[in-house]
């Protein structure tokens, strides 16, 4: 039977945190894998000595022209043998027991496709990576499931890929379209993924934290791809607008009822404190 785990690895400019990337990966306990790294059209150096290296076995190294993240994967899950497939970014890890309790909630739970962990930041800043329980109304406005999740190839495909289209919220794009196919997915509560915010300014989270017109634009296409699924989850276009409306009218509402009596008590001459006294 093949259980092998196909992991990809888009690279672009990685060549300070491959290899420690690399480490976390080989240092699992389940070592039926294969490793496929998409280099996305950066310097060869970095990735020549490692293919080279006898410590990294299993490895596949694909070089294309830049075309982005969803492009390079796509592109290793076209190449990949597993029949599982695991997501990981060149500067993120994984604990040594990541691919064990993955693989064994696969396995032993078949209604389950898609099963991740708690993950935490590491590097700039050292703190939870808080996602929020899984549930399809609150996933739809917001997602929860982090790229490096272990999912079935086969569904991979059905689902069509990453859409090369969106240059952000490609993952969570890619989630919704598995769950329009009704698949389950399972957390496992456990800090067993690392999600690196580098130090530098060049990472795509870091960069990405000013264009809030082009997570705007992404979510919206995202929006219009899956409106069908949106209306059919209580997410029509009138129920969205009704929804802002409503918190609106709540933030005024309370705004006027005590938090601006709030203010005035603690923040204003005592000559006003007991004009809101009641």
């Amino acid at each position: 039977m093949n259980e092998k785990i196909s992991i990809i690895i888009p690279y672009y400019n990685g060549e300070d945190y491959i290899r420690e990337t690399l480490k976390s990966v080989y240092e699992q306990t389940y070592q039926n894998f294969e490793v496929i790294i998409v280099n996305d059209g950066s310097e060869r150096t970095a990735l020549d000595v490692i293919e080279k290296s006898a410590v990294f076995k299993n490895l596949k190294i694909i070089h294309q022209d830049n075309k982005g993240q969803s492009s390079a994967r796509n592109n290793g899950v076209q190449s990949a043998i597993g029949k599982y497939i695991l997501f990981l970014d060149c500067d993120d890890l994984i604990e040594k027991t990541f691919l064990e309790k993955t693989h064994s909630i696969l396995s032993k739970k078949p209604e389950v496709r898609v099963c991740y962990t708690k993950g935490k930041f590491f590097e700039k800043t050292d703190r939870e990576w808080v996602l929020q329980p899984f549930n399809t109304f609150d996933f739809l406005i917001e997602n929860c499931i982090p790229i490096t999740a272990l999912i079935y190839k086969e569904d991979f495909e059905k689902a069509g890929g990453f859409d090369t289209q969106l240059n952000y919220y490609e993952d969570w794009d890619f989630w919704i379209s598995l769950i329009e196919m009704g698949i389950k997915v399972h957390k496992i509560d456990e800090f067993l993924f690392f999600y690196r915010i580098r130090n530098t300014t060049d990472s795509l989270t870091n960069t990405s934290i000013d264009n809030s017109s082009r997570l705007s634009d992404n979510f919206f296409e995202i929006y219009k791809k899956h409106y069908t699924f949106y209306k059919q989850n209580g997410l029509d276009f009138h129920s969205i607008m009704s929804l802002i409306r409503e918190n609106k009218k709540y933030k005024a509402k309370y705004y006027d009822e005590w938090y601006r009596k709030l203010i005035y008590k603690f923040f204003k001459p005592k000559k006003y404190q007991k004009i809101y006294k009641n």
